[in-house]
């Protein structure tokens, strides 16, 4: 069987692999100059041993001890020794004040809030995170739930903001099942009031140069900077791929791209399907690095709730991994979700940063700009599927009305959140309705997939 995989990041590549396992001969295409896609990563220096390239994610990322998918594809690949799973703290910054939120007591401390909206927070996220049944209601919006369960004052205080920086105007139609999927989520991360979360040594770079090397030392070949221009098609079955460099043949295509990417390759040939997939809307990321002579706060995760600020997160990467691995830098990301027609989305990078800068001023209380020595900023366009209510109607099959075409992409995670973890479970479940076997890769409490 020969299989033309389209897009080299993790669901792309780990399909590919499962697909070698079964004997297919394999093509991935990706149109970048490397693949990865949103693990894709850049240099930010050497390590402390002399020479040696560290090098970090566009896109902050880590995964959980529970996260069994992507423990087994590290073993496959020999590098379950390269994994490291650390202590982190999340905090919650409001009225210019970070405060610990690692679990119930720092809840109940949260002086932020009064005692009582405190309690009707704990309440609510703990009927979220435990009680059965919420993870399936897509019809109540979360934030409709949390103003009858958590009150005014906690919605107002917490989930508004937080919602409002992952999902913009669409904050207001997310199903209360996409919470409860992720609350559930970052419980099963806990032991007690800690949570620790999964890195590489060397960044998740060394997963897609190992995926990268395994696959071709199989046969399979990955071919970059090979965009997908055109569908090849004979009596309606979708028979190869026409790429700048000319035209490849298969038995089958399975997609991984974006789905309003692949609408534009599937317009011609069924019109209906590809405006199915353009009522799948996206957020797009925006996320500044800044590298720094010292930590902005003492916690991993900070979350923004303060209004009028370009960021919803803080997330200090030395906080996980010592800075020591960066030459001694502290490096910090700074994360917002927008739609591409948010104003931040057109900002220029230095009008940007410059904003940010003043906005940290403010937020911290301290001038940050004398200790950052350098920054980046990236746009991922295709970050995330705003997941309003009822998406699951909206959720594509992996085997599309076309045949011979399949694809597994980001609205597949839905209800849980998107990860590693999660491209690796989708691709095993396209591969599986493919008709091959996917039954040896391990079968996570993760809800990724459920709907498809």
């Amino acid at each position: 069987m020969d299989v033309i995989v389209v897009g080299g990041g993790a669901t792309g590549l780990a399909a590919a692999y499962l697909l070698r396992r079964n004997g297919a001969d394999v093509t991935v295409l990706e149109a970048s100059p490397e693949p990865g896609g949103l693990l894709s990563t850049f240099e930010v220096g050497e390590k402390a041993e002399a020479g040696e390239e560290a090098r970090l994610e566009y896109f902050y990322h880590h995964f959980f001890t529970h996260d069994a998918e992507i423990n087994w594809l590290l073993g496959e690949l020999g590098l379950e020794d390269e994994a490291i799973f650390r202590p982190t703290t999340m905090g919650m910054m409001r009225d210019g004040e970070i405060y610990p939120f690692d679990g119930p007591a720092d809840v109940l401390t949260f002086g932020a809030m009064s005692f009582q909206a405190r309690l009707r927070f704990g309440m609510s996220a703990a009927m979220l995170t435990y009680l059965p049944g919420f993870e399936d209601d897509e019809e109540t919006s979360a934030l409709e739930w949390f103003h009858r369960w958590a009150g005014k004052e906690a919605t107002e205080t917490i989930w508004e903001p937080m919602m409002d920086v992952k999902f913009g105007d669409a904050a207001d139609q997310i199903p209360i099942a996409w919470m409860a999927g992720r609350l559930r989520q970052r419980a099963r991360s806990r032991d007690g009031t800690e949570e620790k979360l999964g890195y590489l040594k060397g960044s998740l770079q060394v997963l897609v140069d190992r995926l990268v090397e395994v696959l071709r030392k199989g046969g399979v070949e990955v071919r970059c900077n090979a965009p997908v221009e055109q569908l090849i098609t004979s009596d309606g079955r979708v028979t190869g791929a026409q790429t700048p460099e000319g035209t490849l043949e298969a038995d089958a295509v399975l997609s991984t791209i974006p789905t309003p990417i692949l609408a534009g390759l599937v317009e011609d040939i069924n019109g209906q399907y590809a405006s199915s997939l353009r009522e799948i809307e996206y957020m797009g990321a925006i996320c500044t690095i800044l590298s720094m002579e010292e930590p902005l706060s003492p916690v991993y995760w900070l979350n923004v709730a303060d209004p009028g600020y370009s960021f919803g997160g803080v997330i200090e990467q030395t906080h996980l991994i010592p800075p020591e691995e960066y030459g001694g830098r502290h490096l910090a990301y700074l994360s917002r979700y927008v739609s591409s027609d948010h104003p931040l989305w057109s900002k220029g990078d230095d009008e940007l940063f410059s904003r940010q800068i003043s906005e940290l001023k403010r937020l911290f209380g301290r001038e940050v700009k004398p200790i950052v020595d350098d920054h980046w900023i990236f746009r991922g366009r295709f970050a995330a599927p705003i997941t309003g209510l009822k998406f699951s109607e909206k959720i594509p099959s992996y085997d599309t009305p076309i045949p011979g075409l399949y694809m597994a992409a980001m609205p597949h995670v839905y209800p849980d959140e998107r990860s590693t973890n999660n491209s690796i479970r989708i691709a095993a479940a396209a591969v599986d309705r493919m008709g091959l076997d996917s039954s040896f890769v391990p079968d996570g409490i993760s809800l990724a997939s459920k709907y498809a």
